[in-house]
């Protein structure tokens, strides 16, 4: 069976992506419509990001990820962050939705620009993994740049976050 989180992730980057959209056309133009339709996007952003984290459980179980072990784990991590984002933003949104004057503040449109931007760094981190680096695929040596070039994102990335990247420090230098 092929992996499925990949069939997943897609759904929570759209859904957020257009409900902070949404939200923003919302507040700039006093439309109950486009605040409607962020809401329910987000609710839907909610429960794809909850799909893709199970998913991605699921594929972590079947691969081999020798090499991009560790990695994984930080995207895991990130993926628990950014669910957590997901879910009290939505929250958040209900909140706002059902007051007498359902008003979206700057608090609240800064918080959600902060969640698209974890979701985009989330979608990028993902796609260095598999594209870079093979992670849950047969690598096929069929990327546009060498394996390294990834490689080294992917340190810089880790070693920012804090993370240990589990005495990868020689393939680095090497390129390999």
């Amino acid at each position: 069976m092929p992996p499925i989180h990949p069939a997943f992730v897609h759904f929570p980057i759209a859904l957020v992506t257009f409900a902070v959209i949404a939200d923003l056309v919302g507040h700039w133009r006093n439309s109950n419509s486009w605040r409607a339709a962020g809401l329910g996007s987000l609710f839907g952003a909610a429960v794809g990001a909850i799909g893709a984290v199970a998913a991605g459980y699921y594929d972590m179980g079947r691969a081999t990820l020798a090499e991009t072990h560790e990695y994984v784990h930080i995207h895991m991590t990130i993926g628990w962050v950014l669910l957590g984002v997901v879910v009290g933003l939505t929250l958040w949104r209900w909140r706002i939705y059902h007051r007498p004057q359902p008003r979206i503040g700057v608090a609240y449109l800064l918080a959600a620009l902060l969640a698209l931007g974890i979701t985009f760094f989330q979608g990028w981190y993902g796609g260095e993994l598999v594209y870079s680096q093979g992670a849950g695929v047969a690598a096929a040596g069929k990327g546009t740049e060498p394996r390294s070039a990834g490689y080294n994102r992917l340190v810089t990335v880790s070693r920012r976050l804090g993370a240990e990247t589990g005495g990868h420090e020689e393939q680095e230098e090497t390129g390999h």
